[in-house]
């Protein structure tokens, strides 16, 4: 991670964060969704920087989170493979950023509750935390084609 970023949006803007973090771990370790929840439940820790974490979390909006990721991944892969160029693979994108536009994707299109511009803005600034610029942008490109997607 590159610099601490506080969220606007407050818990649900950490567990967002932490849910990014727990879903690249899912990748890296070949975890369960079962595995993620039952951490989250008994030993969260959610790294915004080298020096500040965070133990609390909207467990409840976590599960749903992580619960409906995996529920419709192939629907969420595909969207957002949707809009990647040509050139790009799915596959070949960073874990990290895999993650993100995953959970981005999720909340945007089956989630719902709460405005799309928060979402859109709490995943950005995520991206802002993990990536260089340009790779924030293609982010917020990707997930700005998906938020429109259908309207």
């Amino acid at each position: 991670m590159q610099k601490a970023r506080k969220s606007k949006s407050g818990l649900r803007g950490f567990t967002r964060l932490y849910a990014v973090q727990m879903m690249y771990r899912q990748q890296m370790e070949n975890l369960t969704v079962e595995n993620l929840i039952y951490e989250a439940e008994h030993n969260p820790e959610v790294i915004v920087s080298e020096d500040y974490s965070v133990s609390t979390l909207d467990l409840i909006f976590l599960k749903t989170l992580i619960s409906f990721t995996f529920q419709h991944l192939p629907e969420i892969d595909k969207l957002i493979e949707k809009y990647l160029s040509d050139k790009w693979d799915f596959s070949r994108l960073d874990p990290v950023m895999q993650s993100l536009l995953r959970l981005g994707t999720c909340e945007l299109k089956f989630i719902q509750d709460a405005p799309m511009t928060v979402v859109f803005n709490e995943y950005i600034e995520i991206a802002k935390a993990f990536f260089e610029k340009k790779d924030a942008s293609f982010a917020n490109g990707i997930l700005n084609s998906i938020a429109k997607d259908g309207q």
